[in-house]
């Protein structure tokens, strides 16, 4: 394989689980070579793992198709954490000394220690942003060199469930694959598609996933704020679903097909009617009304947490994620809340990999996932094993210890072939030249027996076993 690196991504998302395989070259290139998607609506909610057991089977759904397909052996993977309890929260450490002093890296390296020793209740710290640092009564976010006698640091802790690791260790140590490294995966993303301009600019990222909608705010190429909310595009489609009493499947089709974030009053001129299923339709206005109405909750939850740095946010407002395809979005965000620096994006603008493969960029984003293979630089596969040969003799191996054939005692699946037991055979004496030097035991002379008689072959006893059961029926 020489330089070449094989890296596999796996995402736990709203509803299933994604994994990517990849090949990293000496030249940093980056090659996709495979995808796989394994639905699992009942073990993972929201990102959050609820049943490990089922999880455990998706993920090795997921590994046996990689290994069959990319002809290797996966023992390593990257794992991207998001989930709906992932968020920031603010926190301070402080620093008072006797004299003014120069401030040192170890000094820092300290404050943000402590802070992260700081304990949430029912969570844990998983990432820490340092974000200004105070000395006297300046800002700054390089303190290292400066003379002060106060210093006070100024963090973002990205915390989650205490839960949310350890179930997602607990997969992976079912699934017996190593963790190379967990990964923030909203973190990760926005660092993937948002420009070092734009977060030095000040841009929001909204992830609208299927069941919750993720928001990232950078400015000054600091991230000032990350929250994973419940609301997503499958809540649109329950909406119509419950509605219209209809099939999820069919909410869904209607939504893809006509849905609209938004739509002018006075644009529906004339009442259009759209066939559901057999002899049944529904009345286009009342369609667009249930699908805007949850929209439009979803829109005004994002806003909820960019409002405050709005007039910061220079570089505006990116959407992204498999449900920001809905028509119209970007301008009911425009007329709802007044704000109109808003584009979408799946993926960079120039992107940085090369495949063969037709990859969903149109209903669904890769974007987390390439954003993850980016990130890794373990090897993650092996030579696949070679698998024991099931119609293998057991009479013809040989006991490399005794140097003398082993009988069979049964059938090669654990199960003694009746009326055929194997003649008792005279003892062999084993020369003890395995004994330990100095352990006191004298080794006995080896015993001359003569040659073992070969006895019968698996199939022979098993057609005369047959034979036998006939004659005697």
């Amino acid at each position: 394989m020489g330089a070449e690196k094989n890296i596999i991504a796996i995402e736990l998302g709203s509803s299933s689980i994604r994994a990517i395989f990849g090949q990293k070259r000496a030249d940093g290139t980056l090659q996709v070579l495979g995808y796989e998607k394994e639905s699992a609506p009942n073990s993972i909610r929201k990102g959050v793992v609820y049943n490990i057991d089922k999880t455990v089977q998706a993920i090795n759904a997921i590994k046996s198709r990689i290994e069959e397909r990319q002809k290797v052996y996966v023992n390593r993977v990257y794992v991207g954490v998001s989930g709906q309890s992932l968020r920031t929260v603010a926190n301070s450490v402080r620093r008072q000394f006797d004299i003014k002093a120069d401030i040192t890296e170890q000094m820092v390296e300290d404050l943000k220690e402590e802070n992260r020793a700081h304990l949430y209740a029912g969570a844990e710290v998983l990432y820490v942003i340092p974000q200004e640092f105070r000395l006297g009564a300046n800002l700054t976010s390089e303190p290292v060199g400066i003379m002060s006698d106060r210093i006070e640091g100024y963090y973002k802790n990205i915390i989650a469930r205490k839960t949310l690791r350890e179930s997602l260790r607990r997969c992976f140590a079912g699934s017996k694959l190593e963790v190379a490294d967990y990964v923030i995966a909203p973190v990760l993303l926005s660092s993937y598609l948002l420009s070092d301009t734009e977060k030095r600019s000040g841009c929001a990222l909204v992830d609208f996933g299927a069941e919750t909608t993720t928001v990232v705010v950078f400015e000054k190429n600091i991230l000032r704020h990350l929250v994973v909310l419940p609301l997503g595009g499958a809540n649109i489609t329950a909406d119509i679903a419950n509605s219209l009493h209809i099939e999820t499947e069919e909410a869904e089709n209607l939504k893809k097909t006509y849905g609209s974030a938004y739509t002018e009053e006075g644009s529906l001129t004339e009442p259009r009617q759209i066939r559901i299923s057999n002899d049944r339709v529904v009345d286009e206005k009342r369609l667009l009304d249930i699908i805007e109405a949850r929209q439009q909750e979803i829109l005004a939850n994002v806003w909820e947490q960019i409002k405050d740095f709005a007039d910061r946010l220079m570089a505006g407002v990116v959407f992204t994620g498999g449900a920001s395809n809905m028509k119209n979005l970007e301008t009911a965000f425009e007329k709802y809340h007044h704000f109109d620096r808003i584009k979408t994006r799946l993926l960079p603008a120039a992107t940085d990999y090369t495949t063969n493969l037709k990859l969903e960029t149109t209903n669904n984003t890769l974007a987390t996932l390439i954003a993850i293979l980016r990130r890794g630089d373990q090897e993650c596969t092996s030579e696949k094993p070679a698998e024991p040969d099931l119609f293998d003799d057991p009479v013809n191996q040989t006991d490399t210890v005794a140097g003398t054939e082993t009988a069979p005692a049964s059938n090669g699946e654990g199960v003694i072939m009746p009326d055929n037991k194997p003649e008792p055979q005279p003892e062999v004496a084993v020369p003890s030249a395995q004994t330990e030097e100095g352990s006191g035991e004298m080794a006995q002379p080896e015993t001359q027996e003569p040659p073992k008689p070969k006895g019968p072959s698996v199939f022979k006893r098993i057609g005369k076993w047959f034979t036998d059961l006939v004659e005697e029926n």
